[in-house]
């Protein structure tokens, strides 16, 4: 069995908690739902905990968070370096949302905060990686984007308002602004948070997209062919 190791690296909302536990909850009931057969170690980044050798896990996941790369926050620096060091060691990284953005800035690339605003909803993309689909729809919620892409980084998927929706480097990352493991439901009761701080034009059509289908299972099984694959080697 595949071990995946889950670093969070936000709390979720008071509200949330009782019925979503946590980020690294969610992407484990997400790969249940799927078969995924997998076991997990989750690993809180805020509180210092990291993974001490690449062969602890499989493959290491970096979830989603309200950070940015560039808040001076006391974990962000460290989990900079943690992902340069996994890298040359040869571990394999999947990184969402946050995790997408703080990979790419780490391994070279750049990150922040886009001047087009919130990404909310669900965004269609051109991708690359997915021979059955011309498109990719998944649910986003952010700012922030990968502004470059690092050197040796392939483009998966991408649109006007996100170029650098997902990408990946070698074998060995793979990385989406998207959320996967969202459901319509989550980011409704999310967003319902943030009421009076995103504006209504922005809100409106968002909750809107929400009634369209997502690719989230292709994409998860996409994630666990990645993740399968490390355990074979």
């Amino acid at each position: 069995m595949a071990r995946l190791g889950l670093l969070e690296t936000d709390t979720l909302y008071p509200s949330l908690i009782d019925d979503y536990g946590s980020y690294g909850k969610m992407f484990a009931a997400f790969f249940d739902a799927l078969g995924g057969q997998l076991s997990y170690r989750h690993y809180q980044v805020q509180r210092g905990e990291w993974p001490q050798h690449p062969s602890e896990c499989d493959a290491y996941l970096i979830t989603g968070s309200k950070a940015g790369v560039y808040d001076p926050l006391p974990w962000i620096s460290p989990l900079q370096d943690w992902i340069v060091d996994f890298h040359q060691r040869g571990a394999a990284l999947i990184g969402i949302c946050f995790g997408h953005q703080i990979i790419a800035h780490s391994l070279g690339g750049r990150a922040g905060k886009s001047i087009k605003g919130w990404g909310l909803g669900v965004l269609s993309c051109e991708q690359h990686f997915l021979v059955d689909h011309s498109e990719l729809r998944l649910i986003h919620s952010h700012q922030d984007q990968v502004l470059a892409l690092p050197p040796g980084a392939a483009r998966l998927a991408g649109n006007t308002f996100c170029p650098n929706a997902a990408m990946a480097i070698d074998d060995n990352v793979l990385t989406f602004q998207g959320h996967p493991e969202f459901s319509a439901t989550y980011l409704q009761r999310l967003l319902a948070q943030r009421k009076g701080r995103i504006a209504s034009e922005v809100m409106e059509p968002a909750l809107a997209s929400l009634a369209l289908a997502t690719d989230h299972e292709r994409v998860g099984g996409y994630l666990l062919n990645f993740i399968k694959q490390k355990k074979s080697l």
